[in-house]
């Protein structure tokens, strides 16, 4: 379970490197080591991620949202487990 999560998290993060430019969606599916229908999910929490992002007009409030607004998507991931035993 805990491998799945951490593969989801990778998965949402290369995701909003794809949906930004910085890396196809292949490659981001790669880095994620997920096929197409895995990749889906996460994909998907990325698109909600970068839109949020979009709502700022600055650079700076981008980076200023980003680990808040990432974190909101990866929640799930972590409700029940953590490095810290979360």
């Amino acid at each position: 379970m805990a491998q799945k999560n951490v593969k989801n998290m990778m998965g949402v993060l290369s995701g909003v490197f794809a949906h930004t430019g910085h890396l196809t969606k292949e490659e981001a599916m790669q880095m994620a080591g997920m096929d197409e229908a895995e990749f889906k999910t996460v994909y998907d929490k990325a698109a909600n991620v970068v839109k949020k992002l979009e709502s700022y007009d600055t650079a700076a409030e981008k980076y200023d949202k980003f680990s808040e607004h990432l974190w909101e998507e990866l929640q799930e991931y972590v409700k029940k487990f953590g490095p810290f035993g979360v």
